[in-house]
């Protein structure tokens, strides 16, 4: 499904196992669901032509250009078998998934997920990829895949995203504050970005049978 950033992140969800790729046509600078507008660059995100949105997930910014990334959407509906009411291992099944593609791809990474609450201080928390949460995948101590989670009565939505690298810098000029140091540490998988999407898709499939 190909759209802009805000389009696509509107999309009713929908009560059926379902796994979704979204590719974006414009770059974007998407917002978490409780993050104001203040925190962006406004005047360089239109120089830069970048289109500014707010996702219903929570979370911190993402920045997205077309082909950097995967995003991918998993729907799990309420009473499959995946589903959880506990909001924080509700992902953990997810990041098992992502990281047995991961260690398809890299045998020798040390892959794992994150199961424990949220880690950022109050900057960290501007920006997704300089803090880790429950299901995200981490290589080390550094994030590889970020997950954000939007629930309704009937189901769970989440949405993953890899990079193929994390562009520190663009960050520092779209946001009007100091861009946390965490930041840097966030690891993108470089030219097997490709490769590790078709696999997620399959596994992810399989998964949600």
């Amino acid at each position: 499904m190909r759209g802009s950033a805000g389009e696509l992140h509107d999309r009713p969800i929908v009560a059926t196992a379902n796994v979704e790729v979204l590719g974006i046509t414009r770059p974007a600078l998407v917002l978490g669901s409780t993050q104001s507008f203040d925190v962006v660059n406004s005047s360089k995100a239109e120089e830069l032509g970048f289109d500014v949105v707010r996702r219903r997930s929570g979370g911190g910014v993402v920045i997205l250009q077309p082909d950097d990334h995967v995003w991918i959407d998993v729907t799990v509906p309420r009473g499959h078998r995946l589903w959880s009411d506990d909001v924080e291992r509700a992902s953990w099944w997810l990041g098992d998934v992502w990281c047995d593609v991961l260690r398809r791809v890299d045998p020798q990474g040390e892959w794992r997920v994150w199961r424990d609450k949220l880690v950022a201080s109050a900057p960290e928390r501007v920006v997704c990829f300089a803090s880790v949460g429950p299901g995200e995948v981490v290589r080390g101590g550094s994030k590889v895949v970020g997950v954000s989670q939007r629930r309704t009565k009937d189901a769970a939505r989440f949405q993953c995203t890899v990079f193929r690298s994390i562009d520190v810098a663009l960050y520092s000029s779209l946001l009007r504050d100091a861009v946390p140091p965490s930041l840097g540490g966030a690891v993108g998988v470089g030219e097997v970005l490709g490769a590790i999407a078709d696999a997620a898709v399959r596994q992810l499939t399989e998964a949600l049978g």
